[in-house]
This record gives C-alpha cells, structure tokens and sequence, in this order.
C-alpha cells in the first residue's frame, strides 16, 4: 500500500514538473531572444562604453580615501553594470533606427537592416530602455549626466545630428565620452577638479580622432547625405588624420594627462604613444572597410588603456 501511494505521488511529482517546464519554457524563449537581440544591438560598441565606464568606477573605488566595504564594492559595480548596459543599448537602438538604409550596406547583419527585429520593437525597446535609464540615473545620483545622454542621442540619431561631423563626432563623441566619465565616477563619489581636468581632456582628445570611424563607413554615409570628414576632405583625409593622430600624444604629454607620481606611468604613456603611432600607421595604411573597422576599435583600446592608468594608479 505504502509503495503504492508512493508511485502514485512520484507520478504527481513528475506530472506537475513537465506543467511547470511547459509553462516556463515561452519564458525561458523569450528571455533568451531578448538576450540575443541586446547582443546584435551593442557588441560592437563594448570597447567603447560598458568596459571603460565599468573600468572607471574602479578607478574612482581606488581613490577613496579610506577602503569602501566589500558590499560597497559589489553595489557599485553592479550599478556601473547595468547602468552601462542601458547607456548603450538606448543609443544602439536609437542610432541603428536612424541608419536601416546605410546598415544594409555597412553592417547588413545588424537586428534591423537584417529583418531580425521590427521597426516597432525597436522602438518599444528603446522607450522601455530609456525610461529605466533615466529612473536608475536619478536613483543613483547621476541624472544630469543621464539626462545629458539622452538629449544627445535624440539628436544624433533623430534631428540630423549625425548629418556632419562637427556633431557626429567633435560633438556627440567628446560629450558622450564625457557622461560616460562623470557617471561611471560619479556613482561611486564627487567629481573633483583634477577629475574634471582629466575627463575634459581625453574626452576632448577622443572626439577630434573619432572621425576614423567613419573610414569604413564611407559608401552608406554617401546614400545618406551625411558629411563625414572622410567624405569631406576625400583623398586628404587620411593625411591629416595621421597629423591629428601623431599631434595627441605631444598635447596631452605637454597638458600632463597622466601627471602621476608613480614611476610606472610613465611608462604607460610610451605603450600609449606608440599605440597611437601604430594606429596613424593604419590610417594611412587603410585598404578596406573591415581594416578601417579595426583601426577604429583599436582606438576603443587606446581609449580604455587610458582609463586603464588612473584605475591601476589611484
């Protein structure tokens, strides 16, 4: 009887099992897609904004004065992470509905140019994403900055911004680079001035470089309208790029961007300065999209190996 009633229960058990996995399953699926389409929307753009503005929350912990707690360590990070996460998946989804017809050129796989996501759920995400970032920006005491981020974005991507390269980049890049800095330190503690000083300048310095990007960009930027500084200089272009490139190194040396008091650093600013070098070499050298393309994400590198120093040498 007692073994009976045993496999009868088990067979409950096992019948109630397979309702609550048939009843999870479109919830598991639903999870996953979201996480697939947040990868297809962002991966390109890691280097360029969840890595350094998680790197510079670190930089800002190893600042304090006196050691932060471990739980304080964990909270701050968590917020860096899923801060950033939302800064760029807001702007990737807003920038890529702005560019469907260049995409389709460019970067065919994207979600959109690929067919893979709608025009309106785009749009949904990017309303639900937005909207967090900004509660979270409000909560975690960086609102302006959160604020600021958005503004640019809605301008970039949906008033003409990106139409020249005096917005698309010296603008949009150096401010965007600029949120990124002053938030991923300001969830952790004040902005300084000598904080200011060093956000102001590599966010500076990172705008006016930034047009290497759009080498690679060159034929969908043609279709639609825009005047990138590839396209307006045109044969000139990689010329003086590589002028600008070779001349950063001397003003933030002169500017003493990585003014430090360890011995180490300034070896960091020769691997930096030889990094740049290396990337003027393939401005000029540039032969393709998909080398101009790497060229450009080896600026993303330099850009986190300068986030790298103050997070390494408080």
């Amino acid at each position: 009887m007692e073994i009976s009633n045993y496999r009868k229960y088990a067979r409950e058990i096992h019948c109630t099992t397979k309702d609550i996995r048939h009843v999870l399953a479109p919830v598991h699926e639903a999870i996953r897609h979201e996480f697939d389409v947040f990868w297809a929307f962002t991966w390109r753009d890691w280097s360029a904004s969840l890595i350094p503005g998680m790197m510079y929350t670190i930089a800002a912990l190893r600042s304090l004065d006196i050691a932060p707690s471990s739980a304080f360590v964990a909270r701050s990070l968590m917020r860096s992470l899923v801060y950033f996460l939302l800064y760029i998946y807001a702007f990737d989804i807003a920038n890529q509905i702005n560019g469907i017809a260049e995409d389709r050129i460019n970067k065919p796989d994207r979600p959109l140019s690929s067919g893979r996501v709608s025009l309106q759920g785009a749009y949904v995400r990017w309303y639900v994403t937005t909207a967090i970032h900004l509660v979270l920006g409000a909560a975690w005491g960086v609102l302006p900055w959160t604020v600021l981020w958005v503004f640019i974005t809605l301008y970039t991507s949906f008033y003409g911004g990106d139409k020249h390269w005096t917005t698309k980049n010296l603008l949009f890049m150096s401010v965007g680079s600029l949120c990124l800095l002053q938030a991923s330190w300001g969830i952790v503690a004040p902005i300084t001035a000598r904080e200011w000083r060093w956000a102001l300048l590599l966010s500076g310095v990172f705008g006016i470089v930034a047009s290497v990007q759009d080498m690679r960009d060159v034929e969908g930027d043609k279709i639609v309208g825009r005047r990138t500084l590839p396209i307006v200089l045109g044969s000139h272009f990689r010329w003086v790029m590589v002028a600008i490139i070779c001349a950063a190194p001397v003003i933030c040396w002169k500017l003493e961007f990585l003014r430090h008091s360890h011995w180490l650093v300034g070896y960091c600013g020769a691997a930096l300065t030889a990094a740049m070098l290396y990337m003027a070499y393939r401005v000029f050298q540039g032969y393709s999209p998909r080398y101009d393309h790497k060229t450009y994400m080896i600026l993303t590198y330099i850009y986190c190996g300068c986030i790298a120093v103050p997070m390494i040498f408080p």
